[in-house]
């Protein structure tokens, strides 16, 4: 099947759905794929990842899919002029209406599709971001110390991935790294912001800075060296944030315990393989970090679902388990 996908945007390290193309053809080589908008015409189909599709597609009627991961454009009004609201809106209803599947992100963004556009919700699916792969073979322990050498990572540490603002409880994991056992650190791997600046001088402020690691460039090929030599994955961000899961699949991926926020969001991209808290409750933050870290370290863990009091210990067991928060304020 000859699959075409879109020819922009084009940034400085070149075209991006040329590199989705060589990434699509590692787990899927039986298709071709076609980046090229001269040899649309001969496509068996179309996947698009804007709001219009080409012409050629449009006049050849060739089966079409496409992928909408937000509504930016309605749900932030003031940061577009009228006009281009208005082009968006209408070059999506037409662009979507003429598709045979739409693709998103997660059940509130089929919901908000099917609501501001009128677009028939069982042609909507839901599919989980692409994450990076993990390697079958876990990192040497030699690559292991390499990354750790590269980046100063302390023995034991809470990993944070994702954008560094202020929506996303930074603060909160600081909050219970105090509370913590002396030996754990906090690493912080985003792009540098206002937020990651304040977030220092927060850490400083409260004595934990050298307890506290930024990361604002991390090599991709780091990123398994990184989930094997962290105690546990902490991911909070509002209900109400623009947060992105796959910092969740990733985590998952790497059978990494899991701290995160009780959004509709993260609990639909990690099921019961993860413990949720609320960001503002500071004993459930405490409680399930300190459970989580006990349970990578063969301690008594004990906030399993099905049986408390339960022994477990491993990235398996509880990628396997179904974990709740241990919500009783310390």
């Amino acid at each position: 099947m000859k699959i075409g996908l879109d020819t922009a945007p084009v940034t400085l390290r070149g075209n991006y759905f040329q590199h989705l193309a060589g990434v699509l053809e590692n787990y899927a080589p039986e298709h071709e794929y076609v980046v090229d908008a001269k040899r649309y015409g001969h496509l068996d189909l179309y996947h698009g990842f804007r709001s219009s599709l080409p012409l050629s597609v449009h006049l050849g009627r060739i089966p079409a899919v496409m992928t909408v991961p937000n509504l930016d454009f309605l749900r932030y009004p003031h940061l577009y002029t009228f006009s281009e609201r208005l082009i968006a809106l209408r070059l999506y209803r037409r662009a979507l209406r003429q598709a045979r599947r739409v693709i998103t992100v997660s059940t509130p963004a089929r919901e908000e599709l099917s609501q501001r556009l009128r677009i028939d919700p069982a042609k909507i699916e839901v599919m989980m971001p692409l994450a990076a792969r993990v390697p079958q073979e876990p990192p040497l322990q030699a690559e292991l110390e390499h990354t750790r050498r590269k980046y100063g990572l302390p023995e034991m540490f809470i990993l944070m991935i994702g954008t560094v603002e202020p929506h996303h409880n930074h603060e909160a994991v600081l909050d219970a790294l105090a509370l913590l056992d002396s030996r754990v650190g906090v690493v912080v791997c985003g792009r540098r912001t206002v937020y990651s600046d304040f977030l220092l001088s927060y850490a400083r402020e409260r004595h934990l800075a050298t307890r506290v690691d930024f990361i604002y460039e991390l090599t991709p090929a780091d990123l398994p060296a990184l989930f094997r030599m962290a105690r546990v994955f902490a991911y909070l961000p509002d209900a109400c944030s623009e947060a992105s899961i796959v910092p969740v699949v990733e985590a998952l991926r790497a059978e990494l315990p899991m701290v995160l926020s009780d959004t509709r969001l993260n609990r639909e991209a990690a099921g019961n393989a993860a413990a949720y808290v609320n960001p503002e409750a500071p004993g459930e933050v405490v409680a399930a970090i300190a459970a989580a870290i006990a349970c990578m370290d063969g301690g008594e863990h004990y906030t399993l679902r099905s049986v408390k009091r339960t022994r477990v210990s491993g990235r398996s067991a509880w990628g396997q388990a179904g974990v709740v928060a241990y919500t009783e304020p310390f």
